[in-house]
């Protein structure tokens, strides 16, 4: 309905958009485009797990006009627009915040735990801690907006990528509506051979993320490993590493720590046994129980690594203990 009262949608998600987030934000698009609204995808800055993605999109005709920077969306949207944002609930994660202030029709969806200093004033907030992903909340919304909806393969397929990466293919985060989901979507033609060349590594990335588990430092089944300074890709290979680690037998926690420009970011992940959410969260991070981050502006590495081992003492302490 609130499509339809609109002129347009945009559809945008957090800074750095990864495969989650612009596989949900293409099943907006594709349900903009059955009732007749020319969608815009917003993006700067794309996460580089999306460049095979990116560049299949940009092939696509029904996107090739489709596809804005920031500042190109806030030249094109007005206030009888609507705006979709994906992924995040937090203004100054998404990809242009400013453009929350030029439309009257807002929503969001996301999946994430709801903090302080979330969006407001949105018309439909659609929010589930419980969904594996915001593609599986997409991909629900889509089966409820018409029978007769027919997205794109290309479509289908992010939205299946989302689904497969944020579950660690279907072995984290995953109920009963996250299997009905991708049943959806591979009933409509998503192909699972592309879903995986999506996601596939090249050779460089594969080592150097070999390199950190290698190095991982390992204390009672929590692992810490710093990435090496200099490499291309850090934010892609610093969270596929953590998720490697967890692969080890033993290991049920992982953090990596990283230099980012001025920073040093720490992305935690876990299989269930440890809330890093509330490891780092205690250092101005945030995420879920399994899957999260803080970014820590102006740190020394070493320094970021000893703050990290006294968060974790900490929480074992108050936490594991009682458990």
């Amino acid at each position: 309905n609130l499509m339809e009262q609109c002129s347009d949608v945009f559809v945008m998600g957090h800074e750095t958009p990864d495969l989650d987030c612009i596989g949900a934000s293409m099943g907006i698009c594709a349900c903009a485009r059955h009732v007749g609204k020319k969608a815009y995808l917003v993006i700067d800055n794309p996460n580089p797990s999306i460049e095979l993605l990116l560049e299949r999109i940009q092939s696509t005709d029904v996107y090739a006009s489709s596809i804005l920077s920031g500042q190109e969306a806030a030249m094109r949207i007005s206030e009888s627009s609507m705006l979709v944002v994906v992924d995040t609930q937090l203004a100054d994660f998404t990809v242009s915040p400013r453009l929350l202030e030029m439309t009257n029709t807002l929503v969001v969806i996301d999946h994430h735990i709801r903090g302080t200093s979330g969006i407001e004033n949105a018309a439909l907030f659609y929010h589930d801690t419980n969904a594996s992903s915001v593609c599986e909340l997409v991909t629900e919304l889509m089966q409820y907006f018409s029978d007769d909806l027919k997205p794109l393969p290309v479509e289908l397929e992010a939205l299946l990528c989302g689904i497969t990466l944020d579950t660690k293919g279907f072995s984290f985060n995953t109920g009963v509506r996250t299997f009905e989901a991708a049943s959806y979507l591979r009933r409509l033609g998503a192909d699972t051979t592309v879903t995986r060349q999506l996601v596939q590594d090249d050779l460089k990335t594969f080592l150097a993320k070999t390199e950190i588990v290698k190095n991982a430092e390992i204390v009672d089944g929590v692992a810490i490993a710093v990435c090496p300074e200099g490499l291309s890709k850090t934010s892609l290979i610093v969270a596929q590493a953590a998720d490697a680690l967890l692969t080890i037998r033993g290991i049920i926690a992982s953090f990596v720590v990283s230099r980012v420009d001025d920073n040093v970011v720490i992305s935690g992940r876990s299989l269930g046994e440890v809330n890093v959410q509330l490891i780092l969260e205690s250092m101005g991070g945030g995420g879920h129980a399994t899957v999260a981050a803080v970014k820590l502006p102006g740190a020394d590495v070493v320094e970021a690594v000893t703050q990290l081992k006294e968060a974790i003492n900490k929480y074992t302490k108050e936490y594991m203990k009682e458990g």
